[in-house]
């Protein structure tokens, strides 16, 4: 499992100045349709994180567990 740091604005009228920074262990990310996930896999998948994707700042991968 790794560890991602997550840097998102919590809502559309937010700045960089407000941006949050959540860490989040999981297997992987990826984008759907107006959303980055991230999954942990298992016997089915778990999605263990989500934010919309226009809120995205930045995904920064920090190490593995």
């Amino acid at each position: 499992m790794k560890r991602y740091r997550v840097v998102y604005r919590p809502n559309n009228q937010a700045s960089e100045l407000v941006a949050k920074t959540e860490e989040v262990y999981a297997d992987g990310w990826r984008v759907d349709t107006d959303k980055v996930v991230l999954y942990q896999n298992g016997e089915h998948e778990t999605r263990v994180f989500d934010v919309l994707t226009a809120r995205v700042m930045r995904i920064q991968e920090i190490g593995t567990r």
